[in-house]
């Protein structure tokens, strides 16, 4: 489109379609907003083109709303009654009572209306519960699954060839701080770039486990390759360790020969990996006539931990309220924590890290009751990735907030949507036991007969 001189249309081509798939989900096939919202979900900066359009900030608003309404109006909206839809619920509804005692905290207007940032930031984060249940309701065919997949990969080779059109200019032959670049995810920044590109390595890499046909493993290690190239240039050590994690989960679960190839990258990484990505990791500690040290980065991530820690401990049951770290301006100009598991102690307290922990859990109970459950190699698959997905959010989340911005994790939630959906098609599939006919019934047959 771009060598067309269609660039400039690019903006209102996108709005067109918003409302056109809208349109189509509603009254035709709810899928179709589903795949597109899917499409776009990660590419941040392409949205924000839309921004001085009508309604156009609420682009996946909209094609959520498409595909709910659709299946109302199909009567095809069945989520799965499942623990894990009552705990996301209450979850959600814990984190507006945070938000509202936030505003409290801090003195400010209550953030019940739907323009502030705060409530915006609320509303984002729990719309992602929301993908999992409305996932699971729509695609109820494995092949609807198939294609979503497949959606994802397109969105990601997208947004991994535009990450290589934006470095191919750049001198990477050397670490510097100005060579880095969050791409098309945008505000989640370029750590919340390495955390997406390790979480979607890891899944797909857990699918090339049960991939039997070779055209689809070389296609899989092809879009797992371009994954590679922007996790190594984003330059995040988070995203480094993060995908390090998942693949050792992989290797444990099913494939052993990935805990070699671990093991080299591990032991090898001088002589395998870039000059800059080698200098960018022995940057973290340096050893001087005082003994080592950590570099600046580092040092501020501590700074921010123990920052974060004092608020705890002055709020330690309830916090200072969801989403108040990034506007008390505590340390300099930072607005998070750099760890997230700090994140949710100081602002949601012992309740809300309790909650956060136990919904981790049911996650990954979530994802091993697929896996073991059933023979069937693609939705063993599915849950594989996922399960791999988590493990890389969890080692993500030491190092910063990758849990919150949808661009980073929100195909997560959609993976587990696959999964709810996966599990529920296992249990159909399982044979039904003998209804048990009482006497007088058997006594009744027998006087007919």
């Amino acid at each position: 489109m771009i060598h067309l001189g269609l660039e400039n249309q690019v903006p209102l081509i996108l709005y067109v379609l918003m409302f056109a798939v809208f349109l189509l989900s509603v009254f035709w096939r709810p899928n179709l907003a589903i795949y597109f919202m899917v499409l776009a979900l990660p590419m941040q900066t392409a949205r924000y083109k839309l921004l001085e359009l009508p309604l156009g900030s609420h682009f996946l608003d909209i094609l959520l709303v498409g595909a709910i309404i659709g299946l109302v109006v199909q009567r095809k909206l069945a989520i799965p009654r499942t623990s894990l839809n009552i705990l996301l619920v209450l979850f959600a509804a814990f984190c507006f009572i945070s938000l509202v005692g936030g505003s409290w905290f801090m003195h400010s207007q209550s953030p019940v209306w739907i323009s502030a940032e705060r409530f915006s930031s609320w509303k984002n984060y729990v719309e992602m519960f929301l993908y999992s249940g409305v996932i699971a309701a729509s695609l109820r065919e494995k092949k609807q699954v198939v294609i979503l997949v497949g959606v994802m990969c397109v969105a990601l080779l997208l947004v991994n060839r535009n990450y290589y059109s934006t470095l191919s200019g750049r001198d990477l032959s050397h670490f510097s701080e100005d060579v880095r670049d969050a791409g098309l995810l945008g505000y989640a920044g370029v750590n919340g770039l390495g955390a997406f590109e390790a979480m979607m390595a890891v899944f797909l890499i857990g699918l090339f486990t049960f991939a039997q046909k070779t055209w689809l493993k070389a296609a899989i290690l092809a879009v797992v390759a371009t994954c590679g190239y922007s996790l190594l240039f984003s330059y995040s050590r988070g995203g480094y360790v993060a995908f390090l994690a998942g693949i050792v989960a992989i290797g444990l679960v099913r494939s052993r020969w990935l805990l070699i190839a671990a093991a080299v990258l591990i032991v090898g990484w001088q002589a395998l990996l870039p000059a800059a990505v080698q200098e960018r990791i022995v940057m973290t500690r340096t050893d001087t006539d005082e003994g080592a040290q950590l570099d600046s980065s580092s040092e501020e991530r501590i700074e921010l931990w123990r920052d974060a820690m004092d608020l705890f401990s002055a709020n330690p049951i309830l916090g200072a309220g969801f989403d108040t770290y990034s506007y008390l301006g505590r340390v300099g100009p930072y607005q998070d924590t750099h760890n997230y598991y700090v994140k949710v102690l100081a602002e949601t307290g012992l309740i809300g890290f309790a909650l956060y922990l136990f919904l981790l859990r049911k996650l990954f109970n979530a994802g091993t009751v697929l896996l073991f459950g059933t023979d069937d190699p693609f939705w063993r698959a599915i849950a594989l990735g996922f399960l791999g997905m988590l493990v890389c959010i969890v080692a993500a989340d030491f190092f910063g907030d990758r849990w919150t911005y949808q661009q980073v994790d929100g195909y997560l939630w959609i993976i587990l949507g696959c999964v709810l959906r996966g599990t529920l098609a296992v249990r159909e599939a399982l044979p039904k036991p003998a209804a048990s006919v009482d006497p007088a019934a058997r006594q009744a047959q027998a006087v007919t007969a």
